[in-house]
């Protein structure tokens, strides 16, 4: 992930935007974030993993929401690397990704 911007708001949370990359056959590794995660698709394929959901196939122009806590992975499918600008709200005393179970 490469940060953008982070900004403390709202009271208690860090807002922060960034763009990820991932290599093409490499994923994310299953992990949380302490709020929600929203993004878009700027290049590449990927598989997205997300509990409770069906495996979604995502390229460039989609976007996705991801619900807080909730555990997930990004597997990039194409030929090309993943790139996603993400935007996640999230506890400002948390770390803003941990490994999942």
């Amino acid at each position: 992930r490469t940060p953008l911007q982070a900004l403390d708001f709202p009271a208690g949370y860090k807002t922060v935007m960034g763009i990820a990359e991932i290599a093409p056959g490499a994923s994310s590794g299953r992990h949380t974030h302490p709020g929600i995660e929203t993004g878009y698709i700027l290049g590449g394929e990927v598989v997205m993993s997300i509990d409770g959901q069906p495996d979604q196939t995502l390229k460039a122009g989609d976007s996705y929401q991801i619900a807080a806590g909730v555990p997930h992975d990004v597997k990039s499918t194409g030929a090309e690397p993943a790139k996603a600008i993400a935007t996640y709200v999230v506890d400002a005393s948390k770390p803003l990704a941990s490994p999942a179970k």
